[in-house]
């Protein structure tokens, strides 16, 4: 669903099906890959847009920092797959399952790799049917990738410590977003939370 939205809105942003493919086949990241296309829509300069998408990407140096006992003694190949398939939603999932008591990485793999295909089959889909879909907010749509990041914070709950970084950074992105930021309000909360669990824990 989210991939299929990503495809719409960035048919209607005015980039053209391959160029939406290949962000999806390369990129692969779906919070920045919406922010990409929002800066080509408003004609950011290219460093503001690389700039932007490294700092929204931060946060992967975070889950990949915390999956390194699992990866650090596979294979070269096979640590790049990894780290090239890690997004929010196969880290929420690998989580669970080491929490859970899981060893190695065929569900994470698995789960990712998955992910990967499913997400381009429906960016190809909706940059095929954007222009015929209209207003992607008629339709609720939009809401796509906020649903399914609220969804990941739900499965990640697991201490009182955990609600308070989950408010106060929604709070503060919801703020910036609705003064006319929200690539900023992405960043922002990107950056804050790790800083509010680390504060809260000690």
């Amino acid at each position: 669903m989210v991939g299929a939205t990503f495809g719409v809105v960035a048919r209607q942003s005015g980039l053209e099906p391959i160029q939406i493919i290949g962000m999806s086949l390369l990129v692969f990241a779906g919070a920045s890959q919406f922010a990409m296309v929002q800066l080509f829509a408003e004609s950011s300069p290219v460093p503001i847009v690389v700039a932007s998408v490294l700092f929204i990407n931060l946060r992967h140096l975070l889950m990949a920092t915390s999956l390194r006992p699992q990866v650090e003694r596979l294979p070269l190949a096979r640590r790049l797959l990894a780290a090239f398939v890690l997004t929010d939603e196969s880290f929420a999932m690998a989580t669970r399952d080491f929490r859970r008591g899981g060893r190695g990485l065929a569900y994470y793999l698995a789960f990712a790799v998955t992910l990967y295909v499913l997400w381009n089959l429906a960016t190809i889909a909706g940059a095929v049917l954007g222009g015929a879909i209209g207003d992607p907010r008629r339709l609720g749509i939009d809401f796509a990738i906020t649903a399914t990041f609220v969804g990941i914070v739900v499965l990640a709950v697991r201490r009182r410590s955990d609600i308070l970084v989950a408010i106060v950074a929604a709070a503060i992105s919801g703020a910036l977003a609705l003064l006319g930021a929200p690539t900023v309000a992405v960043i922002t909360g990107g950056a804050i939370a790790p800083a509010i669990a680390v504060f809260s824990r000690r």
